[in-house]
């Protein structure tokens, strides 16, 4: 089965998600949430204590949710009452599979229309094992102990065995540190590496060509970036420090030039730029700013116009507004080009959300309690945003496919009410309304993989507040 979410990444499998004072990179389609992002030991690896993990739980309640359905003399659709039932023996809402045949479920009354808990995400098939399309399934909460000020944290596999780990950047202590995955919902012992001061945002990719994934962190009081280059046994050994501009605070990668290494975004909040470190397949070169628009917060990539090279997006979140910057395909970018946001934005994430294939925006706006959304129209063109009620305050947004129904949804971090929304997309460019799911105090950034290996996406959270991040597994 092939992996349910969707990393909008052009070129590359990443989710970057990051946060600290609120901002991430995601990468969808070529976003640095969908996957990540958002320094160095004195012994080249990290270190490691006995600290266990502790599982909290989140209150949840199942519903039914019913819909009429009629037949006709022509057609009998698979899904339907009376009809044959889907693939894995799914039925539409208020039915059930007895014997290959949709039937009126017992537990309900086919006249009446019940909505899923939206507060937990309960759903009437969640428990059985089997994923079936509009699903939102999650065991009960783990909670991870981190380290002091969790600012940016990434899902993915350190160690080799093809399950997501938990890496996080601690803005307040100053390092990072690393759970790895083992089983039946739980991780093991803390390990630690020490950054350099605010590390607030982080991006997991294989760097040197080794198959292992590398960490770069961005530091933002030291106003550099960190590599530290995998082992592929969920350790680390510190490589180089390179300086950027001021207050580095968003991350991303992706293949720029043209070359077949990855090169290196970062938003550089204080100075209102962007820079371009080109990769050589062991790291990365000097930066090359471009100017933007007003505290840059976080970037993503994609083709906006058509023409087969890599252009960025820049979220502002001093200006509120977007800025685009068109590739040329060899490493550099025309000037910017300001695009309305609807707000101050505090993350951005890049995906076709329409299903025309063109590429779309989604962007955080803390302010506004929302996620807008601008549809592209091609040639660099979009249309004027449209807000998504969200939970308050959104610090992160990904885009990813939730609920397996082939459909993007909208995923943002809370930190006003200790919040993960999810908000399904219907394929159309429009979203349902938001279903919240409870993490730890003022999540800060999130990070979308697949811990228990079941190719149903996964949720992770920085929680700002709580020296914490908080996991949401999935349970179909």
């Amino acid at each position: 089965m092939s992996l349910r979410f969707l990393v909008l990444l052009s070129g590359l499998g990443l989710v970057a998600c990051a946060g600290g004072d609120a901002e991430s990179s995601t990468d969808t389609m070529a976003s640095s949430a969908g996957f990540t992002t958002p320094g160095t030991t004195s012994t080249g690896e990290g270190s490691s204590t006995t600290d266990d993990t502790t599982s909290t739980s989140t209150t949840t309640s199942e519903s039914t949710s019913t819909s009429e359905t009629s037949t006709t003399t022509e057609a009998c659709p698979a899904g339907g009452e009376g009809c044959e039932c889907l693939e894995g023996d799914a039925c539409d809402p208020g039915l059930e599979c007895i014997d290959g045949t949709c039937i009126v479920d017992a537990g309900t009354d086919s006249d009446t229309d019940t909505d899923t808990d939206m507060s937990t995400g309960a759903d009437p098939f969640c428990g059985d094992g089997i994923a079936v399309p509009d699903e939102l399934c999650f065991s009960p909460a783990v909670t991870l102990g981190m380290g002091s000020g969790p600012a940016a944290v990434l899902a993915e596999d350190i160690d080799g065995d093809s399950l997501a780990d938990v890496v996080c950047a601690n803005s307040q202590s100053n390092n990072l540190t690393t759970r790895v995955y083992k089983g039946s919902n739980t991780f093991g012992s803390l390990s630690a590496l020490i950054a350099e001061t605010t590390p607030s945002d982080l991006v997991g990719v294989e760097v040197n060509g080794d198959a292992n994934i590398d960490v770069i962190a961005a530091n933002r009081g030291a106003g550099t970036v960190s590599l530290f280059a995998g082992s592929g046994d969920g350790k680390f050994i510190a490589g180089m420090s390179i300086p950027v501009g001021l207050q580095p605070r968003g991350l991303l990668t992706a293949k720029v030039d043209g070359d077949d290494f990855v090169d290196l975004l970062v938003a550089n909040a204080a100075d209102n730029t962007v820079g371009l470190l080109l990769g050589d397949g062991v790291g990365f070169g000097a930066m090359t700013p471009f100017g933007v628009g007003t505290t840059p917060v976080d970037i993503g990539t994609g083709d906006f116009n058509g023409d087969t090279n890599l252009d960025v997006i820049v979220a502002n979140a001093g200006s509120g507004s977007l800025s685009m910057l068109l590739g040329n395909g060899q490493g550099s970018f025309g000037p910017a080009t300001a695009v309305a946001a609807g707000g101050a934005p505090s993350a951005i994430a890049v995906g076709d959300v329409n299903g025309d294939g063109k590429l779309d925006l989604a962007v955080s706006v803390p302010s506004m309690d929302s996620a807008m959304v601008l549809l592209g129209a091609g040639f660099g063109m979009f249309s004027p945003s449209v807000p998504f009620s969200t939970g308050v305050g959104p610090t992160d947004i990904a885009l990813a496919d939730m609920t397996g129904d082939g459909a993007l949804d909208i995923v943002t971090s809370n930190a006003g009410d200790n919040t993960v929304t999810v908000l399904r997309g219907t394929g159309v460019g429009a979203f349902m309304v938001a279903e919240p799911l409870a993490v730890g105090m003022a999540p800060a950034a999130l990070a979308i993989g697949d811990f228990n290996g079941d190719d149903v996406p996964d949720l992770a959270t920085a929680d700002g507040a709580a020296s914490t991040v908080t996991v949401l597994i999935s349970d179909p």
